[in-house]
């Protein structure tokens, strides 16, 4: 569970992608005006975060997750449990009345499921179902809960505050059939749990490659997740992932993990996690990944090669896929390169390039005739409402930006 600081920390960010601050021609104004965040449709989200994630699931190789009701219960009271104490994280406290649980093994059991053993994924501050999913599939630890060999039910619950929109919660709470099924004899074994924790895993392939070949509209960046599994930066390149079946190979051996450009040259700026490096021990001897130090580009095509020795014989994967593309103007906004035209109602992308490890956007300040809204913590999408024909100077931290108003 993130701690108390990291949850404010995420908060005052989340501010960042609701609040416009409204500024007069000349000095920066203190008056705020909040933007309008969209209310969601509940049981749409719900729906379509079920197939967007069974889609990523099937296309990497797994067996889909069936809805499970009494999971769903369970998730549905721990979102919100987010919402309505504006928190966030796996925890629930007693002293409220809405507590069900201390963790979702608890919550899950309250509600009625019968076995005890449960994965769940939380993200919070969502403004829809895709950013949830795509958001936690960029975290690598929530990444592998999601493309978990033994899980084969799912239970998805969406809440969103009536009195604070932007703050929402979505929980995933995974566990296998079997398990459930299990629970509901007497005198349990060890042999018969072992076997309904691994019944699913010869339903899935033989490995699990993520982004899977040719996969499109990946983010190029990672950012954030607790435990860290990069603690000394603050951004990142997208992490490479793959994991083998268990029920298949005993033994796996790293040998080589490449990332190449569109071009054919090699990204060598990585590092690679696993069982031995992984400095929060998450990772089993079946999991791999590369994690580029620096952020990918937009729109970029990628290439990867691995190679490792697994059980004894050599495997080999080369595979592709490409960063997220924008159907808007796409500029990189350096010190060499910080003057745009905008005509009035259209719209276009900024990108800030960090420069160090740490590198993110602070405060933003800008006019009240243009509309701001976060990509990710070094883009925005910026749109101008309505031209004052002038050149107009926008804020974004320590980042300047001429705009000329058409």
């Amino acid at each position: 569970m993130k701690n108390t600081l990291h949850t404010f920390i995420m908060g005052m960010l989340t501010l960042f992608a609701i609040y416009l601050y409204f500024l007069s021609a000349g000095p920066l104004s203190s008056q705020i005006i909040i933007k309008e965040f969209s209310t969601l449709n509940i049981k749409e989200e719900e729906e379509n975060t079920l197939n967007y994630l069974n889609q990523l699931r099937t296309k990497a190789g797994l067996i889909p997750f069936q809805y499970h009701k009494i999971l769903t219960k369970a998730a549905k009271n721990h979102a919100n449990y987010l919402t309505n104490h504006l928190t966030y994280g796996h925890k629930e406290e007693k002293k409220f009345k809405d507590f069900t649980g201390l963790y979702a093994s608890d919550r899950i059991q309250e509600v009625g499921f019968s076995a005890p053993q449960v994965i769940e994924n939380v993200s919070a501050n969502n403004k829809n179902y895709k950013e949830s999913v795509d958001g936690l599939f960029a975290a690598i630890y929530h990444r592998m809960a999601f493309l978990d060999f033994r899980s084969d039910i799912i239970g998805i619950g969406v809440s969103q505050s009536k009195t604070h929109p932007s703050n929402t919660a979505f929980v995933y709470d995974m566990s296998a059939k079997s398990l459930e099924q299990l629970y509901k004899q007497e005198n349990i074994t060890q042999k018969q749990l072992t076997k309904a924790i691994e019944s699913n895993k010869n339903k899935n392939s033989k490995m699990v490659i993520y982004p899977y070949d040719k996969q499109r509209d990946i983010p190029p960046a990672f950012f954030d997740e607790l435990p860290d599994p990069l603690p000394n930066h603050r951004v990142s390149g997208y992490p490479i992932s793959i994991s083998f079946n268990s029920a298949i190979y005993k033994n796996a051996k790293l040998i080589s993990f490449q990332l190449f450009n569109k071009d054919g040259v090699e990204i060598t700026d990585t590092t690679i996690l696993d069982a031995t490096t992984d400095p929060n021990r998450r990772l089993t001897n079946m999991d791999f990944v590369l994690f580029p130090l620096k952020r990918l580009a937009w729109n970029q095509h990628y290439f990867v090669k691995f190679k490792a020795i697994v059980d004894k014989k050599l495997i080999k994967r080369e595979w592709s896929f490409h960063t997220r593309k924008f159907n808007l103007p796409l500029y990189s906004v350096t010190q060499n390169n910080n003057s745009f035209s905008l005509n009035k109602g259209s719209s276009c992308i900024l990108y800030f390039p960090p420069t160090s490890k740490e590198d993110l956007l602070g405060d933003i300040g800008y006019p009240s005739n243009y509309d701001i809204e976060f990509i990710d913590k070094n883009t925005i999408k910026l749109t101008l409402l309505s031209s004052q024909k002038r050149e107009t100077i926008l804020k974004l931290g320590k980042h300047y930006v001429k705009i000329y108003e058409k």
